[in-house]
């Protein structure tokens, strides 16, 4: 394929070889996960090609990358990946621990435990998203974020419908009941 009017002709493995031991730049805009890392693509085109970066466009080093098999994306987006990612991990990891240090009753309890930590947070963050909307409103990204966590809940809670599946173990957290106050027809308010 042609870049800039210069040939590119390296394959995705020899592009990850290129990349071992080499430290990300900051990433502005557009990222491409390399070796496990994420990179501005017009470091990695500059580098494994040798290539002046100003010799070429974020875009077209973004289409020669995705064309030899990489992904590219948006930092925003990736960046919300990422932290569902970490909440994703942190949740099975409390579930895992809880598991391997107490019995199976003590599980189901701490699976419980752990899952109404995670949801409640997710909750109340989507919340206050929520009130932002109804007042001044949500940027692009605070939209994004908003889908992306309510996404997120969803997962978690299919994810643990379908481990207990069967089990006889209702796993869902208890939730808060409101408490009101009752009054009877002949109790006068002083």
């Amino acid at each position: 394929m042609k870049v800039g009017g210069r040939d590119f002709d390296l394959t995705k493995q020899e592009v990850e070889t290129r990349m071992m031991g080499e430290d990300p730049e900051l990433i502005q805009k557009h990222m491409v996960k390399v070796n496990g890392q994420m990179f501005p693509p017009k470091q990695i085109l500059g580098h494994v090609t040798g290539w002046e970066r100003t010799s070429f466009t974020t875009m077209e080093a973004q289409r020669v990358l995705t064309r030899i098999g990489f992904v590219c994306t948006e930092a925003r987006a990736g960046r919300i990946a990422q932290a569902g990612q970490f909440i994703m991990d942190t949740f099975r990891d409390s579930v895992q621990e809880t598991m391997s240090d107490h019995g199976d009753a003590h599980f189901a309890r701490g699976f419980s435990a752990a899952a109404d930590i995670t949801l409640r947070q997710i909750q109340k963050r989507l919340n206050d998203l929520r009130g932002q909307m109804k007042g001044a409103g949500l940027s692009q990204a605070e939209q994004t974020f908003y889908a992306h966590l309510d996404e997120l809940e969803s997962e978690i809670v299919a994810d643990c419908d379908r481990y207990w599946r069967g089990s006889g173990v209702d796993w869902r957290p208890l939730m808060p009941t409101a408490k009101a106050a009752v009054r009877r027809p002949d109790e006068t308010r002083s």
